[in-house]
Order: structure tokens, then C-alpha cells, then sequence
């Protein structure tokens, strides 16, 4: 007799086997208190080593414009004809060495520095074929006229001792070239003056007028040669202040036969 409980496997049959499981690689096995290998480490880092270049290589751009003021167009003359100037910018805007050639105060000249510094010096100029007229604003020459004409010798009688002034004006090129030259009895002798301007075209500039004054004091052989830069001005000149600056000019200039001040002599 068998026994009841015992199983009987006769006519059992061997189970199929199953599909293999698909196999994959281990992971890596965290090191002792939990901490993951180099290995490991280094894996995740080629990982994500691009995606972290991608994100810190895009930076943000900033765009900036720069508003550029548009520049004047230059001026363009065809002759001397006009207003024109100072340009205190160039040359030897000054007129200190032409005034200590005619001995002139130190006084008198840092009165007359300030005074160009301050305000503008302009020149108005009026050609025709036989006569030049220049009107000159500075500090000094407060709307002083010179009207000649070309070839003939101007003499004038200079106020209050009848000083003789004598001018004469020439010109190579019309229009573009004037000489004056001038001789002058001062309080410190006589003066000879050379007064040549230019017209000169810039690339990129337009016109400029430019001056050269040569004063020669025959007396103490000096000599000294001021080259001065005007500019094509088309605003009416301010008309000329009278303050502590004129007062203090005005003591400089001054000629008094009886304590032998010295007048300042200007061809401005």
C-alpha cells in the first residue's frame, strides 16, 4: 500500500525551461559607508561633462548701441571773403611774442591773454578787384575797419601825438592771398609788420584761413613770427564785454605823454 502523503511523480514531467533573463552589467557596488567607487564617478562624469559644456556655453549676449552725433559738414569757401574765426585749437593762437617784441608790459599781455581766452577773436573780410576791407573784434580791436587799397600806400596820423601809420596791401593769388604790410612809430619805437594771409582747403576739414604775422623791431633786431588758424564762422560776433577786464585793459593801453605809459599795438 503506498502511502497517501508521498507524491507521485511518475508521470510528472520536467518543467520547460524558461528564456533566459537578459543579462546586464553589474552596476557598480557602493564602496564602505556608502560611498560610490572612482569608477562610478568618473562614468557619470563623461556622462554629463557635455551637457554641462553646452549649458555654460550659453551666456547671454548684450546689445548695446551707441547713438553717434552727426558732425557739421565742413565749410567750404572759394575765397577770403567772410567771418572767420580764431581756432585757439592750432597754432599760436596767442599773441605774447608779437607783444614782447614791441616791449610791451607783462601786465598788458597777460591782460591781453585773458582777454582772448575769454572772448572771440574774429575777422570779417570784404574784397573786390581794387580794395580790401577787414573788420577785426577781439579784445583788443573792438571793431577796428582797415580798408585799402591793393598797390596804393595808406598813411594815417594816430591819435593823440599824430604817430604816422602807413600800410600797404598786395596780393599773389586774388581772393586766396592778401599781404599787408605795416610800419608803426610806437612809445617804444618803430615797428615793422608783415601781416600775410591764405586760403587753404583741408581734406576733410573745408577751408582755413591762415595767418602769418611777422613783427620786426628794428631798433632791438627782434623779431617773431605768430601763425594763427581761422575758421569759417557764419554767426554774428558777439558784441565785446566792458568789465574788470576792460578797466584793467584800458590802464595798460593807455598813453599819457606825462608818465610815459605804453599803448598796446596790435595787427589782430
Amino acid at each position: 500500500m503506498s502511502d497517501p502523503n508521498s507524491m507521485d511523480t511518475s508521470d510528472s514531467k520536467p518543467a520547460p525551461e524558461s528564456a533566459a533573463a537578459p543579462t546586464s552589467a553589474p552596476l557598480p557596488s557602493p564602496s564602505p559607508a556608502g560611498i560610490t567607487s572612482v569608477a562610478a564617478i568618473s562614468a557619470t562624469a563623461t556622462m554629463t561633462t557635455p551637457i554641462a559644456t553646452a549649458m555654460s556655453t550659453q551666456t547671454p549676449t548684450t546689445v548695446t548701441s551707441t547713438i553717434v552725433a552727426p558732425q557739421p559738414e565742413p565749410i567750404v569757401r572759394d575765397s577770403l571773403r567772410g567771418v572767420w574765426i580764431l581756432d585757439k585749437n592750432r597754432g599760436e593762437w596767442s599773441m605774447r611774442g608779437y607783444l614782447e617784441t614791441l616791449n610791451v608790459p607783462e601786465l598788458a599781455i597777460q591782460a591781453n591773454e585773458k582777454g582772448e581766452s575769454e572772448l572771440d577773436t574774429l575777422q570779417t573780410i570784404e574784397l573786390t578787384d581794387e580794395k580790401v576791407k577787414i573788420t577785426k573784434r577781439s579784445r583788443v580791436n573792438s571793431n577796428l575797419v582797415v580798408e585799402l587799397t591793393y598797390g596804393t600806400e595808406l598813411v594815417e596820423y594816430l591819435k593823440p601825438d599824430d604817430r604816422p601809420k602807413k600800410q600797404l596791401a598786395t596780393t599773389e593769388d586774388p581772393g586766396n592771398h592778401l599781404k599787408i604790410v605795416s610800419s608803426l612809430l610806437t612809445v617804444n619805437g618803430m615797428a615793422h609788420v608783415t601781416d600775410i594771409k591764405q586760403l587753404v582747403q583741408e581734406e576733410g576739414k573745408g577751408s582755413v584761413l591762415i595767418q602769418k604775422l611777422t613783427i620786426t623791431n628794428p631798433e632791438s633786431t627782434k623779431t617773431h613770427t605768430t601763425t594763427r588758424y581761422f575758421n569759417p564762422h557764419n554767426e554774428p560776433g558777439e558784441e565785446e564785454k566792458i568789465g574788470e577786464l576792460g578797466a584793467v585793459m584800458t590802464v595798460a593801453e593807455a598813453t599819457d605823454a606825462t608818465n610815459g605809459d605804453t599803448k598796446m599795438e596790435t595787427e589782430e
